[in-house]
């Protein structure tokens, strides 16, 4: 074999190769770090849904006038309608809606004092 024909091959040192390793690495926390930020950013959006389900079920409780302990299941949400007697004013009722996502942590809470009338 002769020497001439073998071609000579330039690799990259390692200085350039921990160079190129530390570019890739801020890449790739900046891109979390955004990511993260999006997700953020989707939550306040999901609890603005959550308050629509919450004044939605509690217009048609007050509507209906169907106040019965009940539990709903709407979209990503689970809905907890609640009523307890008032202690201050004995022919009232409090009214509570409660929504919950899919892992049962709260997002939003309402409550309405309602008046039972002569029903």
């Amino acid at each position: 074999m002769k020497l001439s024909s073998l071609k000579y091959l330039k690799g990259s040192s390692i200085v350039e190769v921990l160079i190129a390793l530390a570019i890739i690495c801020f890449c790739a926390s900046l891109a979390s770090v955004i990511y993260l930020n999006i997700q953020k950013s989707s939550l306040p959006f999901f609890k603005m849904k959550a308050v629509e389900v919450a004044e939605y079920y509690m217009k048609e409780t007050l509507d209906k006038r169907s106040f019965f302990e009940e539990t709903y299941k709407a979209e990503e949400f689970s809905v907890k309608k609640t009523l307890a007697d008032s202690e201050n004013f004995p022919d009232c009722i409090n009214l509570r809606i409660i929504v919950f996502d899919n892992s049962k942590r709260k997002l939003y809470e309402m409550e309405t004092l309602v008046y039972k009338g002569n029903d």
